[in-house]
């Protein structure tokens, strides 16, 4: 394909050409991490197809694509050519849709880059000194999971920097509702050196996102789990555990956001931590 590769042909080495998120993706899929599986649809398509008609030979592209990959609905996100790098994140800059199906996927794409043009985006890539090409974005398509739990994970403590403390966030549904700060999500601490749980902060969860009759929706938690912990210790040290061996992979420490369905883990996204001075 002209625009196109799964993530088994991705690696971090490709970041140029697919964007840092696809790279990660592609680059964790092919280490052995639970990955849902995606592609990646380059940079050169919104060169050349951004503001233009899709042409007969994508549209074909993208839905050999999506067959290929077994999915119902896909997560497309945004993937800037300087994205998830060591010194610039861009998290939360570029727009992500969930639950997107077969017929929505087009727009989606178009979507993922027009949101280059806002003006918080400039803004962000004048204040890290990114050239014009760093207004291009590659776009990660990826499979779906009917996400019961979601959330972040950071493999080094991002408030007090602590090396050896890993801090993950949990609450229910999608993830939307944590990266958009909808809920407080549980906070929980683990102890690296000792991998044992050192904090449980758990919330009442009053809301989470769910998808109900094509689309995405914003629901209250039943009364009965609203005031549990979403994750139980051993899931805890499960999803710690994949942490630190992402992090590991990368030889640096990982803002990672993961989600959980059927008694699994998946991770969705990883990028280095900006924010530390290690």
């Amino acid at each position: 394909m002209k625009y196109i590769e799964p993530f088994s042909a991705i690696s971090k080495k490709k970041s140029s050409t697919y964007g840092g998120k696809v790279a990660s993706l592609g680059e964790m899929f092919q280490a052995g991490i639970p990955v849902p599986n995606g592609f990646g649809i380059s940079i050169e398509a919104h060169r050349d197809l951004g503001g233009k008609s899709f042409t007969d030979e994508f549209k074909q592209e993208l839905k050999t694509a999506f067959r290929s990959l077994g999915f119902d609905r896909v997560a497309v996100r945004s993937s800037a050519v300087a994205e998830d790098a060591a010194d610039a994140s861009w998290a939360g800059q570029l727009e992500t849709y969930l639950n997107v199906d077969a017929n929505g996927l087009e727009d989606a794409v178009r979507k993922c880059w027009k949101s280059v043009e806002a003006s918080h985006v400039k803004a962000y890539a004048s204040d890290k000194e990114l050239g014009e090409d760093s207004l291009l974005v590659g776009v990660v398509v990826q499979g779906m999971v009917g996400s019961e739990a979601s959330g972040v994970m950071f493999t080094v403590n991002p408030v007090t920097g602590k090396k050896d403390e890993l801090m993950i966030e949990a609450a229910y549904g999608l993830g939307e509702t944590v990266v958009q700060g909808i809920v407080t999500p549980d906070n929980l601490l683990v102890d690296t050196k000792n991998l044992a749980v050192s904090h449980f902060g758990i919330q009442v969860k009053e809301k989470m996102m769910v998808y109900r009759n094509g689309e995405n929706v914003i629901l209250p938690v039943p009364d009965e789990i609203a005031d549990r912990a979403v994750l139980r210790e051993e899931q805890v040290l499960e999803l710690a555990k994949l942490g630190l061996k992402i992090s590991d992979h990368y030889g640096a420490p990982q803002d990672i956001e993961w989600a959980r369905a059927k008694g699994k883990f998946y991770i969705v996204q990883a990028r280095p931590i900006t924010t530390l001075a290690l």
